[in-house]
């Protein structure tokens, strides 16, 4: 088992005054050489530690709960109570309209999945998205939808085309029903402007989804003053447990039959098979609720805008900055978006990166086994663009795709990713910048072996 959270000898304090805290800010592992390192967190795009006020606040309910809407009795009127509370801090939290309701899923894929199936698309409709979109905004309009589906173009620093998207809804007058899109991207770190993005499909009678999984913990978010229609985020990325996604979405789209039926979906069945169903903003939410999940994201929603947005997206720019500038004088390596974009576009501290000669997975091994710092490396679920920026002919992504379905997931082409937080802090950009000089110069210090199945790669 991986060696972490040992505790240091001589504890650090990366925080920032006034920032919030997150559990494990501290954790160490023992590197490949025997050194004991502070972990340098530099995968928050994948998932975000929870704040230490989240963990409490879940702690405290778990010493309380009871049934939620199936019980009575005070530990199942505490449990009703904490979640209403959590879902009113929610709904501050992105400024939903007052005709909107919440819907909670697993995680943002499977809202978007649900979104796409409750949705009255037809064949004759069209969905667009863009170049720019992770695969869970992608595959959903794809494959649960009738609609045409069709991408918006994005230059190669990830920015939309918006003479293109217009383009598209002249094209399509009258039959564009919905723009799908990143209010912040996994890869590139670029904000599009949704204010913009809303006048405009509202403009052609279209209406704005946003998916906000790597927008909410960066960005304030107010749906109602910029005009989004519908959004979606997860738990897990605004520093709160595993396993919550969120749905903000009309009510008009919610007072019809749910897409998945079940327990808790219906207040009545009949012997004669009639159905009466329970409220909207309930019947779609099948089952036991994740009561905990989202007391929890309540706490971590309220920790923020406690902290207040100033603070915290200040902080966060001034990291960028510092970040772009690191990161794009090193030899042998090369920023994939170039650092003036992250000076003049509005992006989060997302940075991709390849290192000349050395396998994208091995770079994240190194990072990891010899420097203890996490990244992420792949094609982070934006295959296309990563083609593009690495030159993929039509003739090598054909061997890749063989090579990948009989198993060597290694033998995809790839990035590395480095991605910012609250939490993070200039001392961990500087490390990184100085793993990556080594890294560059003199490749890895160990041996390592490949690891096709978890598209890694480890210490022989």
């Amino acid at each position: 088992m991986t060696d972490l959270l040992n505790q240091p000898t001589s504890p650090t304090d990366p925080h920032r005054p006034g920032l919030p805290r997150v559990l494990g800010a501290d954790s160490r592992t023992t590197l490949a050489d025997g050194r004991d390192v502070r972990v340098v967190q530099l995968n928050n795009a994948a998932t975000t530690p929870p704040f230490e006020r989240t963990a409490r606040e879940v702690q405290e309910f778990l010493g309380c709960y009871g049934a939620l809407h199936r019980g009575a009795g005070p530990r199942a009127r505490a449990t009703v109570e904490a979640v209403e509370r959590a879902v009113q801090r929610i709904s501050t939290f992105i400024g939903q309209p007052d005709d909107n309701a919440l819907l909670f899923t697993s995680n943002t894929s499977a809202a978007i999945n649900v979104l796409a199936r409750l949705l009255p698309l037809t064949a004759d409709d069209v969905v667009l998205t863009s170049e720019i979109e992770h695969t869970s905004n992608n595959l959903p309009w794809r494959y649960n939808t009738p609609a045409r589906v069709l991408d918006v173009r994005a230059n190669d620093a990830g920015a939309l085309d918006l003479e293109h998207l217009e383009q598209l809804f002249a094209e399509h007058a009258g039959r564009v029903k919905l723009l799908a899109v990143t209010g912040a991207s996994n890869l590139t770190g670029f904000c599009p402007d949704l204010a913009g993005l809303a006048d405009r499909c509202h403009a052609a009678g279209a209406q704005l989804f946003v998916d906000a999984a790597q927008l909410a913990p960066h960005r304030r978010i107010d749906m109602a003053a910029a005009g989004v229609d519908a959004l979606a985020f997860s738990a897990h990325k605004v520093y709160a447990p595993f396993g919550l996604g969120v749905l903000s979405l009309p009510r008009a789209v919610v007072d019809r039959q749910p897409v998945d039926p079940g327990g808790g979906s219906i207040d009545m069945l009949s012997d004669a098979r009639a159905v009466v169903w329970a409220p909207p903003a309930e019947r779609h939410q099948t089952g036991t609720w994740n009561a905990t999940g989202i007391v929890g994201l309540g706490a971590s929603c309220a920790t923020i805008l406690d902290a207040g947005w100033d603070l915290i997206e200040g902080h966060e720019r001034a990291l960028v900055e510092h970040a772009a500038a690191a990161l794009s004088n090193i030899p042998g390596v090369r920023l994939t978006v170039p650092a003036s974009n992250y000076r003049s576009d509005d992006r989060i501290g997302t940075f991709p990166f390849v290192v000349d000669g050395l396998h994208h997975a091995l770079v994240a091994a190194a990072l990891e086994h010899e420097h203890g710092i996490e990244v992420r490396a792949g094609t982070i679920c934006n295959h296309r663009l990563v083609r593009r920026w690495i030159g993929v002919s039509d003739a090598e992504q054909a061997r890749v795709e063989v090579a990948i379905g009989a198993g060597d997931r290694l033998a995809s082409y790839g990035i590395v990713r480095a991605s910012l937080a609250s939490h993070s802090t200039e001392a961990d950009i500087d490390l990184l910048a100085g793993a990556l000089r080594t890294l560059a110069a003199d490749g890895p210090a160990g041996r390592y072996r490949p690891a096709p199945e978890h598209e890694t790669y480890e210490p022989a």
